[in-house]
């Protein structure tokens, strides 16, 4: 019988990756981003109307330098403290929890949930500018989510395990054995907005695949590209309607999965990580409170109860975390919240919760 040791929780955005001094680099590109979703209604706004939907008191929480060099650190030191954590628990199996975001899934096919058992995952450097300001910036998210091609053990006999139980348990999970080796797609963004729904579909070149990041980062930033034992993805779609994963559908696969893993009948300690999350790319705070929150008393309830309004865009990855809530809600193990940095580097709000938690 595997028995879960540990639980982790961590966000990973491309600000991980990135020298302080970058930050305000990087912030350019919200105002460019399509894909603003405002709490508390979850409406899709441009920038520039954003700047006047926020409140003045938001508008004055967009951070400085001396502001953002205090916020990195604080960020690098919970990652060191999680990163020493789960490599001191010596994992048989790493069960990591994210979602796709234009990388594997387009709408050729864009299952809910989905589960990766080949015997190896690729990780593969991404591609970035070649030139300019832009270029600094990309090859230190390169460098974050991993510049070096590996090839990632993966527990594949467990992972048919899973997926077999879960097919047993009312859950219709896709499954993957591999990757072509180059291919891209569209993604439809069909957020609310004050007159409708956004109309805007992202288009992504063929390239060389490898794990999506929300994954890679675990297995750069975390386990230093040496992973103790073997990994088992599991995928939500979090982030794309129609089939946008639910709070208590995910809180659900987790149970399952804890249920899963609990069947499972060989001996194996099982570490359960959720990357992303929490709001991003706009802050709300009140979201990722009510999420830690739950997780701290494991309030199931409360958890599966978190509005969808509030889980568009990429505020939907903190689903991530309320599955590993399921995974964890029977277990001894009590969360500890390692640090939660609210990072405004904007004023109109941008920017996100990032956040950093362990169960032992």
């Amino acid at each position: 019988m595997a028995e879960i040791v540990l639980g982790i929780g961590t966000s990973h955005t491309p600000l991980l990756s990135l020298p302080a001094a970058l930050w305000p680099a990087y912030a350019e590109g919200d105002r460019r981003n399509s894909e603003l979703v405002y709490p508390p209604h979850g409406l899709t706004m441009p920038y520039s109307e954003a700047l006047a939907y926020v409140s003045p008191a938001i508008r004055e929480r967009m951070g400085d330098q001396s502001t953002f060099d205090r916020q990195a650190a604080a960020c690098q030191h919970a990652l060191d403290v999680l990163s020493d954590t789960l490599r001191s628990a010596k994992a048989d199996v790493t069960v990591i929890i994210s979602d796709d975001q234009d990388e594997w899934f387009y709408e050729d096919n864009m299952p809910a949930f989905a589960v990766y058992w080949g015997e190896t995952a690729p990780v593969r450097p991404r591609t970035m500018p070649a030139t300019g300001r832009a270029s600094e910036v990309g090859l230190a998210i390169r460098r974050g989510y991993g510049e070096e091609a590996l090839d990632v053990p993966v527990a594949s006999g467990f992972g048919r395990f899973v997926i077999e139980y879960l097919m047993d348990h009312d859950f219709d999970v896709a499954h993957l054995r591999y990757v072509r080796e180059s291919y891209g797609g569209d993604v439809g963004r069909r957020y609310p907005t004050r007159s409708g729904e956004l109309d805007y579909v992202r288009h992504t070149a063929p390239h060389e695949q490898g794990l999506p990041h929300g994954y890679s980062f675990v297995i750069k930033r975390l386990l230093h590209n040496e992973p103790q034992g073997s990994i088992l993805p599991i995928l939500q779609n979090t982030c794309y309607p129609p089939n946008q994963v639910s709070p208590r559908r995910c809180y659900a696969l987790g149970r399952a999965l804890a249920a899963a893993i609990a069947a499972w009948p060989e001996p194996a300690r099982v570490a359960v990580v959720a990357s992303g999350g929490l709001s991003h790319f706009v802050v709300d705070e009140e979201l990722d409170r009510m999420i830690l929150g739950g997780l701290e008393r494991k309030d199931g309830e409360a958890l599966q109860a978190i509005p969808r309004c509030r889980l568009y865009s990429a505020a939907s990855e903190s689903m991530n975390w309320i599955t590993a809530g399921g995974v964890l809600q029977d277990t001894p193990l009590q969360m500890e919240l390692v640090d939660y940095v609210p990072v405004y580097r904007s004023p109109a709000g941008t920017g996100g919760g990032w956040a950093f938690a362990r169960w032992q």
